[in-house]
């Protein structure tokens, strides 16, 4: 049971009244009760000192994968999509429940501390006994509300596969027994990676169960090209056309579309999780966010292994500006709404607000940070100036899980211990141990 909390003499900042107005930041005192914000009635027995801090909704993240199974080198720079996939895959043969648990808590921490308190995790493969619980326990592990996206595969190694049958059974049971189901979604990965028939048995097994429906999409034009050539159709319109375009569902990338696609999206209260930074990477081209959005549909931000929401903000204004050639063709307030009361509507949440009522989902931004001051549009100085490190507390569903910087639940330096020995033992197990890849163990602080 978490304490009744006050947060004290923070400015609070709503990210827009209800006439969609940049809100003013209001010295304002919150309690934190039941998980739920109320007006302040001195019954709290815990205090968060928010003095000379802003105090902001948490930011939403609508689409990762919170495990990286191989280190992060130089090597990265020129690897295309399918290079990414082909490693990943084989890393994932010789991975562990426990691997699991150690890059997600790791990954997750890295959430929290930049202000993100709730994410979709998009997971796969799940092979073995014990992994989705060792994920659940890994977001569980620092405090991070995790929306879990199983991933259904069809390609790949055939040590990861089993029917796609068998893989629906396993994550129709996980609902409301290893999370609630309202956090879980059926994910076929990709048209790359599930076969059409897959899709068809995810919307079958989502209209027996209510789970919702989640999958990568549209990513590139090589994937819209094969869609056609051996569909007819491009992928937005063979998804709608087997029912995978619903309320509640969510697509990831959306880069490649039509004008007729986007008007299925929005026919169908399709959400939209975009992710700036992996399309530049990736060099998949850019998302056609502006028209989405004039369309009516909702469109969240994703890290998609990237950096921080921080950083997708920006991006996601810089990118389509550029593509329009109009600066501020998607505005600060915008990217805001895209990373807080957008991400938690697509993910079926009531949240991003601040409001009496609202879930107790909030962070404090030191106002004396370097790189925001000196402040006078907090907004406009969050999102084109801040970043993680700005983040000073995170409180989720009225649980402080960030205090001062620190983790409260953990201790960051056995987090990194635990993914530095899980990535070195995946490396070794895989065969992938390419010696540059270590050149820099010396540096290890274990």
């Amino acid at each position: 049971m978490v304490s009744p909390l006050l947060i004290r003499g923070g400015s609070v900042v709503s990210v827009v009244t209800a006439d969609d107005t940049p809100d003013t930041p209001l010295p304002r005192d919150l309690e934190l009760r039941d998980g739920v914000i109320t007006d302040p009635s001195g019954g709290a027995t815990e205090e968060l000192d928010a003095r000379g801090c802003l105090v902001f909704p948490g930011l939403v993240n609508g689409h990762d994968h919170l495990r990286s199974m191989l280190p992060s080198t130089r090597r990265a720079d020129t690897s295309a999509l399918a290079d990414v996939i082909e490693a990943g895959q084989r890393a994932s043969v010789v991975t562990t429940p426990a691997d699991y648990r150690a890059l997600t808590a790791l990954a997750s921490a890295r959430q929290l501390l930049s202000g993100t308190v709730g994410v979709v995790d998009h997971v796969y493969p799940l092979h073995r006994d014990g992994m989705l619980q060792a994920i659940v326990d890994g977001h569980a592990d620092v405090g991070l509300r995790a929306h879990v996206a199983y991933g259904l595969l069809t390609a790949g190694p055939a040590e990861v596969l089993s029917s796609i049958d068998a893989q629906l059974a396993r994550a129709v049971s996980a609902a409301d027994e290893v999370l609630p189901a309202d956090r879980l979604y059926l994910a076929p990965v990709s048209l790359r990676q599930t076969s059409v028939d897959g899709y068809r048995a995810a919307v079958a097994a989502a209209d027996r169960t209510g789970l919702r429906l989640y999958t990568h999409v549209a990513e590139s034009t090589d994937e819209v090209e094969q869609c056609l050539a051996e569909h007819g159709k491009r992928p937005i319109e063979l998804l709608h056309d087997i029912g995978f375009l619903r309320p509640g569902t969510v697509l990831v990338h959306c880069v490649q579309l039509s004008e007729r696609e986007i008007d299925l999206l929005a026919q169908n209260s399709v959400a939209v999780a975009y992710c700036p930074s992996n399309h530049l990477k990736l060099a998949k081209g850019v998302a056609p966010v502006l028209a989405m959005r004039e369309a009516g549909v909702r469109v969240c931000l994703g890290v998609d292994g990237m950096t921080d929401l921080f950083a997708e903000m920006r991006q996601a204004v810089y990118v389509q500006g550029s593509a329009a050639r109009r600066p501020g063709a998607l505005d600060t307030q915008a990217a805001l709404r895209m990373a807080t009361a957008d991400g938690c509507a697509a993910l079926g949440e009531k949240s991003g607000w601040l409001r009496p009522g609202d879930p107790a989902d909030l962070i404090t931004v030191r106002m004396d940070n370097a790189m925001l001051a000196p402040l006078t549009d907090p907004a406009y100085a969050l999102v084109h100036r801040g970043s993680g490190a700005a983040v000073r507390d995170v409180v989720v569903a009225g649980e402080p899980v960030v205090r001062e910087g620190a983790l409260v639940r953990a201790d960051l330096g056995e987090l990194i211990e635990h993914a530095w020995q899980a990535t070195r033992g995946i490396a070794v197990r895989s065969g992938r141990q390419v010696p540059s890849d270590w050149s820099w163990q010396r540096f290890h602080a274990g």
